[in-house]
């Protein structure tokens, strides 16, 4: 423990979090500097920094909630909206990926990914938002703990479109937005993209309905209206879930 502590002292000093700035619902605790943390004590630093700003937020008493679904849906703008318009601190799971294990084998990963989010949930079963890919990427336990625990957890995807009209709009997209696609992947890519994308969709709406959870399909020509309405939805199980017994 005191070990833990030095690092976490010694982070403080040279790296403190930015002032919060009023609305300001993200995570605000900096990248490790130099790269991922790997050891357990310095994830567990990293992780008495996140506490330590969530108690400075101290968010509103909602259920815990997990946003997951297909790449390229939407999962961090629609947590982005739930957390300000609900009082709630968000945590991108990017943030995390990128400050402790981008750089391990598939088996690290796997078990510091369940230790991350099990910590944080445990320490918050409310007031958190999380997004990501990453809760069904690796089978669906650990939403199935969060939920047996009171959280939420909800999926979002396009498995009513078709590869062909999903490449469409992600190629019209980015003619006319800001795109991470852009200059990266050609034309052709989007399209093999877009069809993993559905595929994948298909896949976690059956997941969701095996086990009960909300499943969202969005139009990806109505991106944005699509996903205010989803947010609007998801709004709906959260004050359901507060006022269950």
């Amino acid at each position: 423990m005191q070990f833990k502590q030095r690092i976490q002292a010694i982070w403080s000093q040279f790296f403190p979090p930015p002032p919060r700035e009023n609305g300001d619902t993200l995570s605000n605790v900096p990248l490790p500097h130099g790269g991922p943390v790997t050891t357990k004590a310095a994830i567990d630093a990293y992780l008495e920094m996140l506490f330590a700003d969530i108690a400075t937020y101290a968010p509103a008493p909602v259920p815990s909630l997990i946003v997951t679904g297909t790449m390229r849906c939407g999962k961090t703008l629609v947590a982005r909206r739930l957390a300000r318009r609900n009082g709630m601190y968000h945590i991108p799971s990017d943030r995390l990926r990128h400050a402790t294990y981008i750089t391990s084998d598939e088996a690290t990963k796997l078990r510091v990914i369940k230790y991350i989010y099990k910590r944080l949930l445990l320490a918050h079963p409310t007031g958190l938002v999380l997004d990501g890919t990453v809760f069904l990427d690796h089978g669906v336990t650990l939403p199935q703990w969060a939920v047996r625990r009171g959280m939420v957890c909800v999926a979002i995807g396009y498995s009513h479109d078709t590869p062909a009209r999903k490449a469409r709009h992600m190629i019209a997209f980015r003619k006319t937005h800001d795109c991470w696609t852009s200059g990266r992947k050609s034309d052709a890519e989007l399209r093999r993209m877009a069809r993993m994308i559905i595929g994948r969709s298909k896949d976690i709406k059956a997941q969701c309905a095996a086990n009960g959870w909300p499943y969202f399909d969005l139009d990806s020509g109505q991106f944005h209206a699509e996903n205010r309405r989803i947010v609007r939805r998801i709004e709906r199980q959260l004050h359901a879930a507060r006022s269950a017994p």
